[in-house]
C-alpha cells in the first residue's frame, strides 16, 4: 500500500528524470570503467637485460633515464633467475669482498623492480609474476651446486672450428646478413636448407628437440637456447668467442625469454638485441628491444 502511494504520487516526468539520472550514472560509469581501461593500457613493463642493472649500480644510468629515453608509461621493471645466475659468475679478491658485491647487486635489483620476479614453473614451463627477494631466489639457484657446472658442460659441446667449417659450407656472408631485418636472417638461412639437411632454422631446432631425451618437457625458453645458439654459428651478430662466451649466449637468450613477458626488452648489447629480435619474428612476439637510449 505505501510503495503504492508513493509510486502514485510520483510525477510522470520524474520517471523520466530517474531514468535520465539512471542513464547518465550508466554513462558515467562506462566513462570511469573506460578511463580505467585506457589508464591500465598506458601502462608499461620492461623487463632489463643484466648490463641495465650494472649500469645503474655504477650510477652511469637512472631509472628517470630510461623513462625519458623509451616511454614515460613505464611503471613495472622485472627480473628473472637469469640475473642471479649471472651473479654468481661476480669474482672478487676476497670472500668478504665478494658477498658485498652480491648484497649490493641484490639491492640494485630488488629497488629498480620492486621485487617484480618473473618465475619459470617447471615442468610446465608457465611463467608466472610474483613478488620475490633477488636474496632469495640466489640461494634457491644456489641450493643445486652442480647445476651450473652441468650447464656449461651442455653449452660447450660444438667447439669453434667445427663452427667456422659450419659457416662456410653455408657461405653466408656476416656482414651482409648482419644488416638485414628478422624477416630477411630467416629467410637467408632457410635458404640454405639444402645444407642443413632439408630442415629450416624452426624446423632444425624443433628436430633436435624431437631427438633429445627430455624433449617433451621443453618449452619455448629451450627453442630461445637453440636458435641464439644456430644464429652465432652461421655468423649473425657472433659473440666474441671466450672461454664464457658460450655460457654467456644462454643467459643472453633466457633474458629475451623472459623479457616476451613485457612490452619491452631493454639491452645494451647489440648482438643480443638483434638476436633477439630474429626470434621474436619467428614467434610472432611483440616485445620491443632498444637500448638504455631508445635506440634499436
Amino acid at each position: 500500500m505505501c510503495t503504492r502511494k508513493i509510486l502514485a504520487d510520483f510525477p510522470t516526468g520524474s520517471f523520466l528524470f530517474v531514468n535520465l539520472v539512471l542513464a547518465n550514472a550508466t554513462s558515467h560509469t562506462q566513462h570511469v570503467a573506460s578511463n580505467l581501461k585506457k589508464q591500465q593500457n598506458l601502462r608499461k613493463t620492461a623487463y632489463l637485460d643484466n648490463n641495465i642493472f650494472v649500469d645503474i649500480e655504477q650510477n652511469s644510468l637512472s631509472i628517470n633515464d630510461l623513462l625519458e629515453n623509451i616511454d614515460q608509461n613505464l611503471t613495472d621493471f622485472f627480473y628473472s633467475a637469469s640475473h642471479l645466475q649471472e651473479a654468481n659468475e661476480m669474482t672478487a679478491e676476497t670472500k668478504n669482498e665478494l658477498n658485498d658485491r652480491l648484497i649490493k647487486r641484490f639491492q640494485t635489483i630488488s629497488s629498480v623492480t620492486n621485487n617484480n620476479y618473473l618465475f619459470q614453473e617447471l615442468p610446465s614451463n608457465k611463467v608466472h609474476k610474483l613478488k620475490e627477494k633477488p636474496s632469495v631466489v640466489y640461494n634457491t639457484i644456489n641450493d643445486v651446486p652442480f647445476a651450473r657446472n652441468m650447464m656449461k658442460g651442455m653449452m660447450s659441446t660444438v667447439n669453434e672450428e667445427q663452427k667456422s667449417e659450419f659457416r662456410k659450407q653455408l657461405n653466408i656472408d656476416p656482414i651482409r646478413i648482419n644488416n638485414y631485418s628478422p624477416k630477411e636472417v630467416i629467410e637467408q638461412i632457410n635458404s640454405k636448407s639444402d645444407l642443413m639437411g632439408g630442415f629450416s632454422l624452426v624446423g632444425m631446432i624443433e628436430k633436435a628437440v624431437e631427438l633429445h631425451p627430455q624433449g617433451k618437457e621443453m618449452g619455448l625458453h629451450n627453442r630461445f637456447a637453440g636458435i641464439f645458439e644456430m644464429l652465432d654459428m652461421v655468423g649473425y651478430w657472433k659473440d666474441k668467442f671466450n672461454e664464457k662466451s658460450n655460457y654467456a649466449r644462454l643467459w643472453d637468450s633466457s633474458h629475451s625469454h623472459f623479457s616476451s613477458y613485457c612490452d619491452y626488452f631493454i639491452c645494451n648489447d647489440k648482438r643480443t638485441r638483434n638476436k633477439a629480435k630474429v626470434v621474436f619474428e619467428i614467434y610472432g612476439i611483440e616485445t620491443k628491444v632498444l637500448d638504455s637510449s631508445g635506440k634499436e
